[in-house]
């Protein structure tokens, strides 16, 4: 039986807890759809309080690794990563439904902001000038995959309501006559989350974001769209292959 440690300055025992049931679901020990303890049972497993059991199984739901229903019991409800092939460019909502998840949206909000200095520097902008900022949280089998914050031209007229908040921007831009990027560039990098994106994502500072940066091009080569996606590096991973780039929605 695992043994947590008590050492002053450690640390604190339901971080522990959470961190052993999260590693047995991590590598396969417990599979979706798996069962886990409940908080009387974990409590005398472990010789703690209800309460510390209780905000590790709290905790383990924050992240995505199980669902708790009152009356059925705690269930993993974690898969394994996600892996989108470069070489094909599509929608988030298509690609969550070719893996077999169901696409949702969590949070979604639009605002006219100062420009941040990267977008300004893209859109070749003053700082003080401002742009429609979306920030949306988008989701997979309802857990929190990636936290999106896009960038668009006052001059975009963007149909955005929050009971239409799942559709994909590149339809919306159809519908506007924008029409959908006839390019893209992106650039990946791994990131420490800040604050936001931690709190977004309810993930722990320790896990790594993958941030995936989008500048979209329309066919007279104007930037009509800057994203910057900030991916779980526990459920979303890329792969490289040769082939044609194929775009997608």
């Amino acid at each position: 039986m695992e043994k947590l440690k008590s050492k002053k300055g450690g640390k604190a025992l339901y971080i522990q807890i959470k961190d052993i049931y999260r590693e047995k679901i991590l590598s396969g020990e417990l599979k979706h759809g798996d069962k886990i303890e409940s908080e009387m049972e974990i409590q005398k497993r472990f010789g703690v309080s209800r309460i510390t059991a209780r905000q590790a199984i709290l905790d383990l739901e924050k992240e995505g690794m199980v669902n708790r229903g009152r009356g059925r019991g705690t269930f993993v409800i974690w898969k394994p990563a996600i892996k989108e092939k470069l070489s094909e460019i599509r929608s988030f909502s298509h690609e969550m439904e070719l893996h077999g998840r169901v696409p949702g949206t969590s949070s979604f909000t639009i605002d006219r902001e100062q420009v941040a200095e990267k977008a300004a520097k893209i859109f070749n902008l003053d700082p003080r000038e401002e742009m429609y900022c979306l920030r949306r949280v988008r989701t997979a089998d309802d857990v929190k995959l990636v936290y999106m914050v896009s960038y668009f031209p006052l001059d975009t007229d963007l149909p955005i309501r929050e009971d239409n908040s799942t559709e994909s921007m590149y339809e919306k831009f159809e519908v506007i006559g924008t029409g959908k990027p006839k390019r893209i560039e992106e650039e990946f990098s791994a990131e420490i989350p800040s604050d936001e994106v931690r709190n977004s994502l309810n993930i722990p500072k320790s896990l790594p974001v993958l941030a995936r940066k989008r500048i979209s091009f329309d066919e007279e080569d104007n930037i009509i769209e800057y994203t910057i996606s900030y991916y779980r590096s526990d459920l979303y991973t890329y792969m490289n292959s040769t082939g044609k780039i194929i775009y997608q929605q």
